[in-house]
């Protein structure tokens, strides 16, 4: 994948705040304060995240995760048989998603090359002809047991040991039992999917609604609301642009200055 310009760990808490029920964190209304309940990275965050994984599975997982814009438990349960390397497609069937609707999400070429070679080199894919030897084994499962997917909470894990160790890891509160509550888990690779292709790469909200698969493009459109950082972005822009040339305020008609009328 380009980059981007654009063992055993404490258990994360994945649970969205605005559904949680905290005792020093305020609740609010579902998305609604863009940036806020919403919490995703930027295109720097995601870069640092990827760059510190050490483990080229767990850093392949997390880049699919992001590209796909798909729920971690959709991710898990993915096999080999959901792949479709000519149109570098995969399959969500119905049974594994949230809104119970089966969907085709679009993985970058070379994020599916990268699966191919590893395939290959787990002796899953011929090298010759590129054929599955079993179809039903899990794409992402613990080591030595491919009929058995990753738990959900282990990808959680996962990914705050690699939230924490490129400095993205901030906690902003606890729920009533007392557990930390992470301003970044790995739902938030999901949301930084939405934000970034509708705001960075222009792509229109009915795309990245079936990409992501929202049953209403209602959902989708919580996304358009500005970031702060597209708001900073954006002044800093018009602070440093060439500042317009002032317009003459009259008229001159025979050496007489004559008001333009407003």
């Amino acid at each position: 994948m380009k980059k981007m310009t654009e063992n055993a760990f404490a258990p994360s808490v994945e649970q969205p705040p605005e559904a949680a029920k905290t005792t020093n964190v305020k609740s609010s209304r579902k998305y609604d304060r863009f940036g806020e309940t919403i919490r995703y990275l930027t295109l720097q965050e995601l870069q640092q995240l990827f760059d510190c994984a050490d483990k080229y599975r767990e850093k392949l997982m997390f880049q699919m995760i992001y590209e796909l814009g798909c729920r971690v438990g959709e991710f898990v349960r993915i096999q080999l048989k959901h792949l479709n390397f000519s149109r570098s497609t995969i399959l969500f069937p119905e049974e594994n998603t949230k809104t119970r609707h089966r969907r085709f999400s679009c993985l970058p070429v070379g994020l599916m090359n990268e699966v191919k070679s590893m395939l290959k080199a787990d002796g899953w894919m011929s090298k010759r002809d590129e054929k599955l030897k079993d179809e039903e084994l899990y794409l992402f499962h613990p080591p030595g047991h491919p009929n058995s997917h990753y738990s959900e909470n282990r990808i959680r894990q996962i990914f705050l040991k690699y939230a924490r160790k490129a400095g993205l890891d901030r906690e902003y509160g606890r729920d009533a039992k007392g557990r930390r509550l992470h301003q970044f888990t790995v739902h938030s690779l999901r949301h930084s999917h939405c934000s970034l292709y509708v705001h960075i790469y222009k792509v229109p909200l009915s795309i990245v609604q079936k990409q992501v698969g929202h049953r209403s493009l209602k959902t989708t459109s919580v996304y358009l609301n500005p970031s702060d950082e597209l708001i900073a972005q954006a002044y800093s822009e018009a602070r440093q642009a060439p500042r317009p040339e002032r317009k003459p305020t009259g008229s001159f008609i025979k050496g007489r200055s004559v008001p333009i009328a407003e």
